[in-house]
Parts: C-alpha cells; structure tokens; sequence
C-alpha cells in the first residue's frame, strides 16, 4: 500500500460512515432494546430458582441492553470511535463477582440484545430472544434433579458409624454420599467426631433422613447445606 493510499484510509472523510442513524431511528432502536430487555426481565425471574432472587441485578440486565444499545448508535457512523472505544471499554475491569454461571448468559443475551438492536438487526434480536428463552424454559422445567448437599454431622462416638452408614446406604432416601472430611475433637465432654459428608438426598427425604440420623445413639447435630445455600437441620 503507498503512502498516499493509507493517508486516504485514515482521511476523516472516510473515517465517517454511511450508517448514522436520525433521531426517530434512535428512538425506535432504544425503544425496543427496552422491550426486548423487560422480555429478558421476565424470564430471568421466572427461571430463577436460587434463594435470594436479586431484583436490582435483574435491573441490571435491562440497563446493560440498553446503554450498550447506545454505544453501539454512537460508534456504527465512525470507525475512529469505533476502535477508540472498544480500547477503553478493554482496560474496564468489574470487580463485582458473578455467582451463579447462569447470571453471566443472562448478561451475555442483555449485550447481544443491546447490540443487535443497535446496528438495526430487530429480526436477530427477536428470534434470537424467544430461542434463548425455549431453550432456557424447556431445561429449567424438564431437567429435574436433586442436588448435592453437603450433611454435617457431629456424634461422640466412632462405634456409632455403622448405624449412620446404614441409613446412609437406604437407596429410598439417597441415591449416594462421598465423605469430603473426618475430624476428631477433644473437648472436656470426651471425643466429638464431625464428619462432612457429600450427599445426594431424593427428592422429599430430606426431613426423613435427618429425623433418621438425630434418631441414632450419640449423634449431636446433623445439617444439610445444599451449593445454593439452602439448609436444614
């Protein structure tokens, strides 16, 4: 390429493109990024299942779609700006941690949404939408398993395991377990054992098995803490 040809490239002439959109196009565009971002609104509250459902990151979602809409009118009329921004929004670094892996697609779909409707791709977002959204309704609904709990127990005596383990091992309250910790303790009252244990209770046994294992001679404490930090004790 000769030097004449790239000065040419970089004229601001050409740096300017053909795809700034009016006032009335901007409006639309913004318009149903909202839409479709209430759509994402909805479905996020509907599917969730955690424990503490979190209305202000749900907010967040519609606020994501919605400002990246913006920077995307900003920059699809100015290649410049587009290549200055996508340096500065690459140094921006969030410190706010993500618990749940399912919340990061929830802010993928809310930039996809803000992008697309951004350079006017209504149709993608639209279908790309209610596609997500299927396919997210039909596994949150057909994909019914029970999850892991992690049982915490504390009992004197280490004679007392075979009766635990037997209840442990009733295939019509737990599909398994994996032990994850052993520990003894020696306090004035005499030995503590605690074990924590990795269980997999079915479904409506959770209260039958604690009421089981409370049952056993020796035994102190018994919880279940599930990864979503639900628990009973």
């Amino acid at each position: 390429m000769t030097p004449t040809d790239l000065s040419s490239l970089f004229d601001s002439s050409q740096l300017m493109l053909d795809s700034t959109l009016g006032s009335l196009q901007i409006f639309i565009s913004l318009s149903a990024t909202f839409v479709m971002a209430m759509f994402i609104y909805w479905v996020y509250r509907q599917t969730y299942n955690g424990v503490l459902y979190s209305k202000n990151f749900n907010i967040t979602l519609v606020m994501v779609a919605i400002a990246i809409n913006a920077i995307v009118i900003g920059i699809s009329g100015n290649l410049m700006l587009s290549l200055g921004m996508i340096g500065a929004l690459s140094i921006i670094r969030f410190r706010t941690a993500v618990k749940d892996p399912r919340d990061t697609a929830f802010i993928f779909w809310s930039i996809t949404v803000g992008i697309a409707n951004g350079v006017e791709y209504y149709q993608l977002s639209i279908i790309a939408s209610l596609f997500i959204a299927t396919v997210l309704w039909g596994l949150s609904r057909s994909m019914n398993f029970e999850p892991s709990y992690m049982l915490i127990m504390k009992y004197e005596d280490s004679r007392q395991w075979p009766d635990i383990k037997a209840h442990l091992e009733n295939k019509q309250q737990v599909q398994n377990y994996f032990i994850r910790s052993d520990t003894i303790k020696n306090n004035a009252a005499g030995k503590l054992i605690e074990k924590v244990i990795e269980v997999r209770v079915k479904a409506d046994q959770h209260e039958p098995l604690l009421d089981a294992l409370r049952a056993s001679n020796g035994v102190s404490t018994c919880t279940l803490l599930s990864s979503h930090g639900e628990f009973a004790e």
